[in-house]
Order: structure tokens, then sequence, then C-alpha cells
């Protein structure tokens, strides 16, 4: 098996070699997982095998219901960010997958409050160099909604500020003045970013274009890296500002690795999470979402509706609330995930209770 020649195009892994490991970043409902899903379909479509790294904010596993299929090798992480768990969970999850001859590169989907400078300080760690080959972060921006989270937190921005590639998803739901005045505005925040306009998580440019694109950039990034290790090698002292560059992204904008500090860029994002094995009424549970504050970025889950025999996925961002029924070949874990700031836990669980009839 092998991946190309080197030259950047994407194809089969050649046995004993690293395995690209593409970084999906992006806020909370920016379309990440309708783009990893369009990623899976391209590559199974090929002929290559991905394997999936999904890392879930709180402890339901629900984008990893959205994904799952057949035959791909899945591994969910629930604790935390990727660089927090990268020492427990990502770097055995990493070994593993790069060490199973059949998956020919890796699509690892961070959550919608992940960090892309801390992404690649996982998964550069030691311990993985010549199994993991970083390919380029891949930063996806809800078109629609991003100036005014950029006005709201400063991580929107740093996702886009570090990203190799900006899929600029949702286009079609702003008129062509707005798009060129959001290029315009990505292109100062991340000048070195390739941008790739997109509706539905699909890429016009294809699939294919953003892969190897990404990849490319990666070997460029492994490149400079190495060229670095060799200077670094003849100067008198170990200097590392002639490493970075002149920079060291971990104290840019405050920001550095420490646990105080690290702990976190989220500290004003809170996560609930509830169990829902009790039905809840459609209409009532529906109305409930769309009538949730702006603050709540993100919820999602699975439940049980009365007067029906099949399970329910809900999706609401703000603007945005859709419960649909669901197939699925296991049955996932009626749970609801709700993501924002300074949520009031108690109140919703109070409305959740409501919506089941039990308040």
């Amino acid at each position: 098996m092998q991946i190309s020649d080197k030259s950047g195009e994407i194809g089969r892994r050649r046995a004993g070699e690293a395995i690209p490991a593409f970084i999906l970043v992006g806020f909370l409902g920016s379309g990440k997982t309708t783009l990893l899903g369009r990623l899976i379909s391209w590559c199974v479509a090929n002929g290559l095998m991905p394997g999936l790294i999904l890392n879930e904010i709180g402890a339901a596993w629900i984008d990893g219901e959205a994904v799952r299929r057949e035959g791909l090798e899945l591994t969910e992480l629930s604790e935390g960010c990727v660089c927090c768990a990268a020492d427990d969970e990502l770097g055995p999850a990493l070994t593993q997958m790069a060490e199973n001859p059949k998956i020919d590169l890796i699509l690892l989907e961070a959550s919608g409050l992940a960090d892309p400078a801390d992404m690649l300080d996982a998964l550069t760690d030691p311990s993985l160099w010549k199994t993991i080959e970083v390919a380029g972060i891949i930063s996806v921006v809800d078109s629609h909604r991003f100036e005014a989270l950029s006005a709201q937190t400063n991580l929107a921005r740093r996702q886009v500020r570090y990203a190799d590639v900006l899929v600029m998803n949702k286009c079609d739901l702003i008129d062509p003045d707005q798009r060129e005045t959001l290029k315009t505005s990505l292109t100062e925040i991340a000048p070195r970013a390739h941008i790739f306009p997109a509706e539905n998580g699909l890429p016009y440019a294809g699939i294919e274009a953003v892969l190897d694109y990404s990849l490319q950039v990666g070997r460029k990034r492994q490149q400079a890296q190495e060229q670095y290790i060799a200077r670094a090698l003849k100067l008198p002292s170990f200097d590392l500002k002639v490493l970075d560059g002149g920079e060291n992204h971990n104290n840019e904008d405050g920001h550095n690795h420490s646990d105080e500090a690290h702990g976190h860029a989220h500290l004003s994002i809170h996560v609930a999470s509830f169990d829902l094995e009790a039905p809840v009424d459609l209409i009532l549970f529906e109305a409930w979402l769309r009538s949730l504050p702006k603050t709540v970025y993100r919820a999602k889950g699975f439940v049980k509706v009365k007067d029906s025999d099949l399970l329910h996925t809900f999706q609401h961002m703000p603007g945005y609330t859709k419960v649909l029924p669901l197939a699925t070949y296991r049955p996932p874990a009626l749970r609801g995930v709700f993501i924002g700031q300074d949520l009031d836990e108690a109140w919703l669980a109070m409305r959740l209770r409501d919506c089941q009839g039990q308040g």
C-alpha cells in the first residue's frame, strides 16, 4: 500500500510508512461532522480505508453515531479536549491505527472547543515520531455566523488563525458580497491559509483538492522542521527562537500549555450532559429547543419520542433546530449534550423534565 509518491496526492499507504493524520477543527455547529462524512465517503469510493478519531466534549458519543459505518476503525475520545487526552487516549489510539496495515490515513475530528495550536502539539509528540505524519490543519468556518462568533470568543479566531486549510462552509446562506467580505476577513486573520468555499460540507473544488492541499502543507511543515533541527545541531546552544522562526505559539495571545492556562481557553464555555431515557413530547421539545438563548452554542443528542417506536436525533444551534427519526444499526446512548456560555444546568434539567411530562 502506498500514499502516492510523496508529491501530496492521496493514495494507498505503503506498509511501514508513517500514516497521514488530517486534523479537522471548527467552532461548534460549523459543519465539521458533515465535512467528515464527505471525507469518509470520498475515501471509501476511492478504495482508501480511513481511521476515525472523534473527540467529543462531554460524555455522549453523538458525533460517533452520526458517522459510524461498518468496517471503519473508530476511536472516540470523551475526556475533554484532544491535547488534554493526548497521554491517556490519543497517543495509544494513533499508534494502534498506525499499526493497522488496512488503514491508509487518519481523520481526527476535534471538539468544537479545540485549539489548533494545542492539537499540533499533541500530534507531534516525540513518541509518535516516524509513526504519524501530520497533514494540514483543516478548519471549518460557519460563513453565516463567523463574524458574530469571532466577536464573542477569541477561540473562533484562533481556529482560523492556526489553520492551513479553511473550508468556508454554508456559503449558500450568505450573498456574494458577504462571501467576498468574509474571505477578506479570513485572509487577514490567516494570510497563509488556503480558502475552499463550500456548501453543506462539500467544497466547490471537491474533497480530493482539500485533502491533497492539506497533505502538501503538512509535508512542507515537516520538511521545515527537519531543516530547523539540522540548523540547531550547528548552533553553539539550542536556540528555541531560531527553531520557531522567532515565534512561540505557546505564549501568543496569553495562551500557553501549562495546566493553569490551558484550563482553559474553555473556561467560560460549559458543557451539560443529561440522560434522556424518558420519552419527550415532540412538539414541546422542538419548541423548547428553538427558544434556547443564543448563549447555548450547540445542543445535540438522541431521544425517545412519545407515540413513536423510532429513536430520534436532535441538533440545535442558534437559528437552526432539527429533530429527525434515526436509522442506525445499533442503539445509541439516549443522552443530550448542551454546550454554551455559563449554562444553568439545573434550569436545563427542569425544562427537559417538562418536555418529558415529569415537571
